[in-house]
């Protein structure tokens, strides 16, 4: 299969590394290939480089669009509102609130946003901060770099979520949804209103996991203040324990859904089974692939990421006018090839217009002769053969055989007698070019006076 682009996610959870790969073809995304590899900061680095390396040359993937996704408990996400006067400014402005959080000059934030609800006339621009200090991007960065992956991009767990949910989700307006991240350390906690990501939260896990549960979503429900007739329209679980808290929570929260059965994605038999640990790296993968997901932020640096030149989409460019033109050739080639088709066969029909008159002419004669011969064969088959049979059948009948009865209705031939085998006249009058169809009718049984066969013999006019 062609696949037009590639996208890999990494997500970190706890001390494993869970990587998917996701490519595009001409309809949608297929999801290729997957692995964990546990224990990445804990084992040897050539160990794990070399499981990195098998990753990706077993199916020669390039490592050129790989998106990082940061554990929530290493993120801060804040919600700021201001003015849309400052929109001109609003890089600026952001920056401003960022330095407001920095607890120290040598303590410094890497940081990215979005504009989370923006309408036209609006007076207050709603926008998600996500940062991150930057000695714990550089940390993760580092270890990464040992075991040979070098991002292109740098987010959040909760915004890689948040995107594949709303890929998976027809109708967002005005409703209100709880993604939950079950790991094995703690719980995340996504809720997102018309679309738009509006509270998350990272919390450790003290007992069972279904009572932390329902402890974070009744605090999630109370932050983000739904209205008298505000309901929670669905509860999406994700993680390493979703299918086990799926089962515990049933018919106590109304009815949760694993976030890998909302999944669209083309998946192999392979990928398939691993599709519910696996959601989260490739809502990072999906990030990485769409131009415009609902929430693009990448926390890596400015001078770490890769900025193409202009020329770096000559090629680009190039095959997509390839492209065109051949879409264009094909096209047009049936109808050329119509014309051209059509201007060969009306030279051969008027090649061929002379014989056909002459078969023509020949047909027409051909059933005017089939008319008169069977006219003739019907004046043959009314005249009356019984003379001819007859005769026929004194001279195939043996001698010591006698005829008593002789019936012709229709072509319907019956004949009676005696004889000293009736089994051996039925081959004599198949011979005969009168009769057809010859058969025994009934039984044959001895004469009493002169011991010979009994016999009753059905056959056709032969014409």
């Amino acid at each position: 299969m062609l696949y037009l682009r590639t996208s890999v996610g990494i997500e970190i959870r706890q001390d494993d590394l869970l990587i998917s790969c996701l490519q595009s073809n001409l309809s949608t995304g297929v999801f290729t290939q997957f692995a964990r590899i546990s224990g990445y900061r804990s084992r040897s680095r050539e160990e794990v480089r070399s499981e990195v390396d098998r990753f990706f040359k077993s199916r020669r993937l390039n490592r050129e669009n790989i998106v990082l996704g940061i554990p929530r408990k290493d993120l801060i996400v804040r919600h700021v509102e201001l003015p849309v006067e400052v929109l001109d400014n609003l890089k600026q402005v952001v920056q401003y609130q960022v330095q407001s959080f920095e607890p120290s000059e040598e303590d410094k934030f890497c940081f990215d946003y979005a504009l989370v609800k923006f309408k036209p006339g609006a007076k207050r621009l709603h926008i998600l901060v996500a940062m991150i200090r930057k000695s714990i991007l550089d940390e993760h960065l580092k270890r990464l770099a040992e075991i040979g992956i070098r991002p292109a991009a740098v987010t959040g767990t909760t915004m890689a979520l948040s995107n594949l949910f709303v890929q998976t989700c027809k109708e967002t307006e005005n409703k209100t949804f709880v993604l939950a991240d079950l790991r094995k350390d703690g719980i995340e906690i996504i809720a997102l209103r018309s679309g738009a990501l509006v509270y998350t939260k990272a919390s450790p896990v003290a007992g069972p996991m279904k009572d932390a549960l329902v402890g974070e979503v009744e605090q999630a429900a109370a932050k983000i203040r739904l209205g008298p007739d505000e309901v929670i329209d669905r509860i999406v679980l994700n993680g390493d324990e979703c299918v086990a808290v799926q089962q515990d929570l049933a018919g106590l929260v109304g009815d949760p859904e694993l976030m890998g059965d909302r999944i669209r994605f083309e998946m192999t038999p392979v990928t398939r089974p691993h599709i519910d640990q696996a959601a989260t790296s490739l809502g990072l993968a999906y990030t990485g692939m769409m131009r415009r997901p609902a929430l693009k932020l990448n926390l890596l640096p400015t001078e770490m990421r890769v900025h193409q030149t202009r020329w770096a989409y000559l090629p680009a460019i190039v095959f997509g006018a390839a492209a065109i033109i051949l879409l264009c050739g094909f096209a047009v080639r049936p109808i050329i090839q119509d014309k051209m088709l059509i201007e060969k066969l009306d030279k051969e029909i008027a090649a061929l217009k002379p014989r056909v008159e002459r078969v023509q002419a020949l047909r027409s004669q051909s059933e005017q002769l089939e008319k008169k011969v069977s006219s003739f064969e019907s004046l043959l088959r009314d005249r009356d053969m019984n003379l001819e049979i007859l005769q026929e059948l004194t001279s195939i009948l043996p001698a010591d055989t006698w005829l008593q009865n002789y019936q012709n209705q229709d072509g319907s031939i019956t004949l009676t007698g005696i004889s000293p085998s009736a089994e051996a006249l039925i081959p004599k009058l198949e011979s005969s070019p009168f009769l057809k169809d010859v058969t025994q009718r009934g039984q044959v049984f001895k004469d009493a006076q002169s011991g010979k066969d009994h016999f009753t013999i059905a056959a056709k006019r032969e014409r």
